[in-house]
């Protein structure tokens, strides 16, 4: 005969799955070395050479908003795509 397990071990249960959950995706995701605002160069053989600074982040990939564009276009790169200007 099996009884129904309180409510607060019900909570404390869903508590530790919520943490145990959220740590491993943080795990799994890269850790990108780049913030928002910092000037890049993007270098792909796709999308080309740009400089850019940093508008988005997105694991595993990084937006580059465009120097010197109207528009303020945004360019993606995988951030292992990115350096520092010279």
């Amino acid at each position: 005969m099996e009884f129904p397990a309180s409510p607060q071990a019900q909570r404390e249960r869903s508590r530790v799955a919520s943490f145990l959950s959220g740590t491993v995706g943080r795990a799994r995701a890269p850790r990108i070395p780049f913030r928002v605002g910092q000037v890049l160069i993007g270098d792909d053989p796709f999308n080309g050479r740009h400089l850019g600074t940093v508008a988005v982040i997105e694991a595993p990939y990084v937006g580059l908003r465009m120097a010197g564009s109207p528009a303020g276009d945004v360019i993606f790169y995988d951030y292992r795509q990115l350096r520092y200007p010279d």
